[in-house]
């Protein structure tokens, strides 16, 4: 009696998509330890490939906390900087009150020096008039008593000497003038070359952060990529395992298998050589079990898995390669094998949230779909599923950020962001 056995990715473990023709017990089991040992020489290949993606990893994030300790000192110099600025520009706006009062006090040094300029003009005027001396004889002659001669000495001295006290204020008058206009400009004129320098050393630490900024966003693109790369390497080991499994209960069937075959031939053979007539009795399967490749084909294309609006196409997104379409549609939105082929995967995968991987084999050549972002997920890893076969609803689990379905068509086996082609080549 004939048993198909369903496998993870037969098409990628045997590599036939027809009917297997057994061999003999060696035979067979050389092909297996073969197939074994090449998933088991690729596993070794992605194991070490993983621990050289963690090292990388572990350097990107040594490389961004370092980076961030630097943005932290500046950020530190840039907050001083900015304190010091403040502190001088409030040093110059009591700097401007303070001229604002001397041109005040100034304005009315001003108006005492132009009284003066006048009245000294009228002296000059009257020196002049009298010939530029004042003859003391005509005074104490045009005396009139000895009372009206002291009177008119005094007058004569009082004069003398208020000329000499007003050439005094005039002068130091002028001079203070001139020496705080001189020293609050310089003041002033220093606080604005200080503010100078702090504005421009504040421009070169927010150039010095900007540059620090693209330096960390270029990191974290790359951590995120070569997390991205972790995880397919960590999921492709996964698969691996499984397919190895599978090779080696398929290997212990079919040894099984051979062995009833053969214990049934010999008890056969016994029951002919009793027989009179010599007749070969056959054995109950006919000829020795053929377990069979399980690789559902679809209708020959693809369709679309769901209904909604495409959102996102294949290529560069936030930084990172994003392997496949995203198609976007509120409510309660059925997804749909694109076409038939065999579950190779059905559960959780780290980013992908719930998720399908279908095996197909199109025209000859093999391909693998995956549904991603789930709510639910309607079938299981090995089942066989027709084109258009309902699996699961439209979710927004995983790393995502809205309800969508995300879909990647792989040539091949999955094999990671490597082996993914642009479903919109593949799509009606």
């Amino acid at each position: 009696m004939k048993k198909r056995i369903v496998t993870l990715s037969l098409t990628a473990i045997l590599g036939t998509s027809g009917v297997f023709v057994p061999l003999s017990k060696s035979a067979y089991a050389s092909s297996f330890e073969e197939k074994k040992a090449r998933i088991q020489n690729e596993r070794s290949n992605v194991q070490s490939n993983i621990e050289s993606k963690k090292s990388e990893v572990k350097e990107l994030e040594t490389k961004q906390n370092q980076l961030n300790q630097e943005i932290k000192k500046l950020d530190e110099k840039l907050l001083d900087t900015g304190e010091k600025i403040e502190e001088k520009e409030n040093e110059i706006k009591k700097t401007k009150a303070e001229i604002e009062q001397l041109k005040k006090q100034i304005a009315e040094v001003k108006k005492r020096i132009e009284k003066r300029n006048e009245l000294l003009k009228e002296r000059a005027k009257s020196l002049q008039e009298a010939g530029g001396t004042i003859s003391y004889l005509d005074v104490i002659l045009g005396a009139k008593s000895f009372n009206d001669f002291v009177t008119r000495i005094s007058a004569v001295t009082t004069i003398v000497d208020a000329d000499q006290k007003i050439i005094e204020e005039h002068e130091r008058d002028m001079k203070l003038k001139e020496e705080a206009e001189a020293k609050l400009n310089k003041q002033l004129s220093s606080l604005e070359e200080a503010l100078s320098e702090l504005a421009s050393l504040k421009q070169e630490l927010d150039k010095q952060i900007d540059e620090k900024d693209k330096l960390l966003g270029q990191l974290e693109a790359e951590h995120g990529q070569a997390m991205d790369q972790l995880e397919d390497l960590v999921h492709q080991d996964a698969m691996l395992a499984k397919q190895q499994k599978m090779i080696e209960q398929q290997q212990q069937e079919y040894l099984k298998r051979l062995e009833e075959e053969k214990a049934r031939q010999a008890q056969a053979s016994q029951s002919a050589s009793k027989s009179s007539d010599k007749t070969v009795a056959s054995s109950d399967g006919g000829s020795s079990p053929e377990p069979s490749v399980s690789s559902a084909a679809g209708s020959g294309s693809f369709i679309w898995p769901a209904s909604g609006v495409l959102t996102s196409k294949m290529g560069m997104r936030w930084g990172r390669f994003h392997a496949g379409i995203d198609i976007a549609k509120r409510g309660t939105v059925p997804v749909y094998a694109s076409a038939g082929g065999t579950v190779s995967y059905a559960g959780q995968m780290s980013g992908y949230g719930n998720v399908i991987m279908i095996i197909h084999n199109i025209n000859g050549k093999t391909y693998t779909t995956l549904y991603g972002h789930l709510r639910s997920i309607n079938v299981s890893s090995g089942q066989k599923v027709s084109q258009g076969q309902f699996i699961g609803y439209m979710g927004n689990t995983g790393r995502s950020t809205g309800q969508h379905l995300h879909f990647e068509v792989h040539n091949g086996t999955w094999r990671g962001k490597s082996s993914a082609i642009n479903p919109l080549s593949v799509l009606p």
